[in-house]
């Protein structure tokens, strides 16, 4: 499939919420988005320390949460990565499988704060416009 436009959403999603949802259509809507990405991370760089829900079962709900929300997806490929998730490794690995569609990242106030931070941030912010 051919996208022009993809939102990029990633996060723990433990548990995925309404706040999850509200930020992925503000987004849809603010960039005329084609498809919003979920992306649920095998483990937070910035939460190793913390335990969260099996990978899996973060996934099976998300897509029971965008189930009424046929231009959101579920990507389960960084489940599928050992060791920390990192956005820039996965914004490569989107930007390849889609080529010449623009990709937007989507962000949590939360995760905005600590953007400096990231991995290679000078490559995320060259490969996704944030939002």
């Amino acid at each position: 499939m051919s996208l022009a436009r993809l939102g990029v959403f990633g996060g723990s999603f433990d548990p995925v919420h309404l706040g999850h949802l509200h930020a992925a259509r503000v987004a849809r809507a603010a960039r005329d988005l084609d498809r919003v990405s979920f992306v649920p991370a095998r483990r937070s760089p910035f939460k190793q320390d913390r335990r969260t829900a099996p990978g899996a079962a973060r996934a099976e709900l998300l897509e029971l949460a965008l189930e009424d929300e046929p231009d959101f997806v579920v990507d389960r490929r960084e489940l599928s990565r050992p060791g920390p998730s990192y956005t820039v490794d996965t914004l490569r690995e989107v930007a390849a499988n889609f080529a010449g569609a623009r990709l937007y990242l989507i962000l949590g106030g939360d995760n905005l704060a600590g953007l400096p931070d990231w991995r290679d941030v000078d490559e995320v912010l060259d490969l996704a416009a944030p939002l």
